[in-house]
């Protein structure tokens, strides 16, 4: 299951199978609603694309550096917003994780457990590790991670928006995690960031428009 997270809007939310097909949505949900829409769909994992905390020191976490490390542009997370209104989606995202958690599901910092998990991803760090590089300067955005999704056999008849793509990558991430075809950046038993592929290059390059 992904949840592409929203402040106004409704969190975008589907859940696929591991051919790729859509079981359930994509479908709009209020953050009061995520843990009954959880325990109706019963996923083997739930991956959210939010921070799940604010970060421990400073203005952003080692997933955000690690990332940017890797050419992977990522909104920093800090450790006080200090009010800040641009940070408010982080804020309700983190609610997101707490509706998750009461519906049984631990957060994953980097040790698997019996329980079942909340992860966090980020749709295009996945797009980008999927496509195995960036897209190109000025390029469409729902074309590219389509294009990932695709890639990977994810059916995409029923996505339109890229709130629905972007929460159709979470939850393909999500799956791969099951599958033990992911990997993961941050610090594990602190906060770790899940990523579809099983291994990541020292830095992706852009890609070039032919």
């Amino acid at each position: 299951m992904g949840v592409d997270v929203a402040l106004h809007r409704g969190h975008d939310a589907t859940l696929l199978d591991e051919s790729g097909a859509i079981l359930a949505g994509p479908v709009k949900v209020a953050t009061a609603q995520v843990a009954a829409l959880i325990r109706d769909w019963r996923p083997g994992v739930v991956a959210i694309d939010s921070p799940p905390a604010w970060g421990r020191s400073g203005p952003s976490r080692p997933i955000e550096r690690q990332l940017a490390t890797l050419g992977i542009a990522i909104f920093p997370t800090p450790a006080e917003p200090r009010g800040r209104r641009i940070f408010d989606w982080m804020a309700e995202g983190i609610r997101v994780f707490e509706a998750a958690r009461e519906a049984g599901y631990v957060l994953y910092v980097g040790q698997r457990r019996t329980q079942r998990h909340a992860l966090e991803v980020f749709p295009h760090a996945s797009a980008v590790t999927l496509n195995g590089c960036l897209p190109p300067r000025g390029a469409n955005r729902l074309g590219s991670r389509l294009g990932a999704l695709r890639g990977a056999g994810v059916d995409c008849s029923r996505l339109t928006l890229i709130d629905q793509v972007d929460a159709a990558l979470a939850a393909l991430t999500g799956m791969r995690f099951l599958q033990r075809r992911s990997c993961e950046v941050g610090e594990k038993g602190e906060a770790v960031l899940v990523l579809p592929v099983e291994s990541l290059p020292g830095r992706f390059r852009r890609e070039s428009i032919s």
